[in-house]
């Protein structure tokens, strides 16, 4: 009997630890006037950070979530690192060290990077069961729950945050704004299932559907703008960069389309499906497909500068930096490419499938692969 009441007690610190109930996160932070925020740093997301990068890396820290990830990215605040994984966790680490400061758990699945604004986090948990969302608002300096509110449709793809809230789609194609009072501010029903990422730029909220459209709106009223049929599925994400839109397809196109009336100005077929959002710098547009391929274009002209052909496949966004890229591969590894030439100049062996879009914020380079794993790197030069 002994035996019995010992094996049960182990079984249920270990249900404890493995977060069947929800944890906690508390802890303060200073004002951070220059946050990332969210999935590409800003709403027209943006993954060039104009810096000299060297290809000799130091690894600072890793640590585990125990997690698959999506192909989503961390977000910071001040000294706290936030992320996201499938099994319905986000974690808190600190960005110094990268010891654990607390973990929530819900029931479902998050694939969104939380948003994060002073003292709150949003996220969404989308069941697996239902075709439903719980959006969570979370009080990190009080360590609690503020609301959770029931959305119909499953939300599968980025959010994006504005300055008193934040904005995003749903599986079904329905767009809805929140603010940070938790207060519907409006909802579009566009009744078109939508899996690709938006951006934004100067109110103007974009994103495509499953029938190749791009569907734009009024990020103040959720008025429609315009509609207009491009192409293939949108499954990858938008990228706006001086009224320009990127985007690519489920046919391998990417596109270069006018932000205001959504004129295609080029495009480019890779030859295989395109998951990842675009990735714009001051000269070029950059982009991977399934098959492997990387592709750097004129962003101006849509003129080709290079390709080269990797093993793995290619769908988390890469981080650009003056002079190289630094592209995941899920066949275990991440590279760091000259970005004139599309040589690779080092390949960094993962254990895992690399998962996480890149992020390099506060002189420390986000890297993280499967099982859970998130490291941060300096730059050696």
């Amino acid at each position: 009997m002994g035996f019995l009441k010992t094996n049960i007690l182990f079984l249920l610190i270990v249900i404890l630890l493995n977060g069947c109930g929800r944890s906690i996160i508390k802890v303060a932070t200073k004002v951070d006037e220059d946050p990332f925020q969210m999935f590409g740093k800003i709403p027209s997301r943006n993954f060039f950070i104009p810096v000299d990068a060297s290809d000799s890396l130091k690894l600072l820290w890793e640590s585990e979530v125990y997690g698959t990830f999506p192909n989503s990215s961390v977000s910071i605040y001040d000294d706290l690192v936030f992320v996201n994984d499938l099994s319905g966790k986000i974690f808190c680490f600190n960005i110094n060290d990268g010891k654990q400061i607390g973990k929530l758990k819900y029931d479902g699945a998050v694939y969104s990077t939380p948003l994060v604004f002073k003292n709150i986090v949003v996220f969404p948990v989308a069941s697996d069961d239902d075709d439903e969302t719980e959006l969570i608002f979370y009080d990190y300096l009080n360590g609690k729950e503020q609301e959770s509110i029931e959305i119909p449709g499953r939300v599968l793809t980025e959010m994006i945050a504005v300055e008193d809230g934040l904005i995003f789609t749903t599986e079904h194609g329905s767009v809805f704004r929140y603010d940070l009072n938790r207060e519907e501010i409006w909802e579009t029903e566009t009744k078109k299932p939508t899996r690709g990422s938006p951006a934004m730029k100067d109110n103007i909220f974009v994103f495509g559907n499953d029938d190749g459209e791009i569907i734009v709106l009024n990020s103040e009223t959720g008025d429609s703008i315009y509609t207009k049929k491009i192409g293939g599925q949108f499954y990858g994400g938008f990228t706006i960069d001086q009224n320009i839109i990127y985007a690519g397809n489920e046919n391998g196109f990417l596109y270069a389309m006018r932000l205001e009336n959504g004129e295609i100005l080029w495009q480019f077929n890779t030859g295989s499906r395109i998951l990842m959002t675009p990735a714009v710098d001051d000269k070029n547009v950059i982009v991977g497909n399934l098959s492997g391929k990387l592709f750097s274009f004129n962003k101006q002209t849509g003129k080709l500068n290079w390709q080269i052909q990797l093993e793995g496949v290619l769908n988390s966004t890469p981080l650009l930096t003056n002079n190289i890229i630094i592209l995941p591969d899920v066949l275990f590894s991440f590279h760091l490419i000259d970005k004139e030439t599309g040589n690779v100049t080092r390949t960094v062996s993962l254990d895992g499938r690399a998962k996480l879009s890149p992020v390099y914020f506060h002189n420390l380079l986000f890297i993280g692969f499967d099982d859970g794993v998130l490291r941060a790197y300096e730059f050696v030069q």
